[in-house]
């Protein structure tokens, strides 16, 4: 079994036990954590719990989104963390209610461990499941920034490293790789600072200033990561478009050279062209001189052109 049961009351701080038999009848508190749930905990869940089974069902067959529902009897939410490879999401899931908490999770959080240890160390007469609640989610929060100010640290190294590359195709590669890892932070940051304004303006998680603080403390961390990354997106918006300006430009360049040579040798390709019919009658055919004049002639076009499109300074 991998369901962890922990209740507190007025008297004891948050403990683990083995059984639901040894939670005491005065408990303030009963938290049940799922973490890779079996199939058999998975029934308990939905047996002894009186939730939607939609919701449910959600929570045990994959990641479901960031959400907030409150029902008459307990309230829904889903957080969100990130794989540190990858930044995909891992789903948290948490019903709670007036006195019972439950965390459904496939993956390891580390942030539920913190919160039980810093409860179990610290009692809190007074504490409810809404604290706890706020606990995680401002922990989980936090956790951001080891997300955030990697790829921030990336997006100014990246930036300095390459500000004067012009050359090399890994610059254009590697933007889109950043802007790709920025992509994927902002599916999760963004609709988690939605979830807390929907708990701040519409949820009943908040039941006290004390709360109310929290939520507040861990929306202003949102917001300031939400505006790194933006920040960091548009950094590499401009690095993108500094590197297709100038590539565009050094092609325009070439496009030029290319242009020019062509013209060039167009009246040359006309002249050897006319030349090259050996009609039996061509005068020109018989002169003792013809090729070293027709040379000339050639050379002469050659370097009146190049003049010319010098004065014009089209290169």
């Amino acid at each position: 079994m991998t369901m962890i049961i922990r209740y507190q009351t007025t008297k004891q701080s948050l403990t683990q036990v083995d059984s639901v038999k040894d939670i005491p009848q005065d408990a303030t508190i009963v938290w049940f954590d799922f973490e890779k749930a079996t199939s058999e905990e998975n029934d308990y869940l939905i047996e002894h719990f009186n939730f939607n089974y939609l919701e449910l069902e959600d929570a045990i067959s994959g990641v479901p989104r960031v959400k907030y529902k409150a029902y008459k009897d307990y309230q829904y939410m889903v957080f969100h963390s990130m794989y540190k490879d990858d930044f995909s999401p891992i789903a948290l899931n948490v019903f709670v209610n007036d006195k019972v908490l439950v965390t459904y999770h496939d993956k390891h959080f580390e942030s539920l461990n913190k919160v039980a240890e810093m409860n179990s160390n610290n009692h809190e007469p007074d504490l409810d499941c809404a604290d706890i609640v706020i606990h995680i989610l401002d922990m989980m929060v936090d956790k951001y920034f080891d997300f955030v100010y990697t790829i921030e640290e990336k997006v100014y190294n990246f930036e300095d490293a390459h500000v004067d590359d012009t050359h090399s195709k890994k610059v254009m590669d590697n933007v889109f790789k950043l802007r790709s890892d920025l992509i994927k932070i902002k599916r999760v940051l963004f609709p988690m600072q939605e979830l807390v304004n929907t708990i701040k303006t519409e949820g009943n998680l908040i039941v006290d200033s004390k709360h109310s603080m929290y939520i507040q403390h861990i929306d202003d961390h949102l917001i300031k990561q939400n505006n790194i990354i933006r920040t960091s997106q548009e950094m590499t918006n401009e690095i993108r478009e500094n590197f297709e300006s100038y590539s565009s430009f050094r092609m325009n360049s070439i496009m030029q050279v290319l242009t020019l040579v062509s013209v060039i040798f167009s009246p040359l390709t006309f002249i050897a062209g006319v030349y090259g019919m050996n009609f039996e009658y061509m005068p020109e055919l018989k002169w003792h001189y013809s090729y070293p004049i027709c040379m000339l002639v050639m050379l002469i076009i050659a370097v009146a052109l190049i003049i010319f499109f010098k004065r014009k300074k089209w290169f």
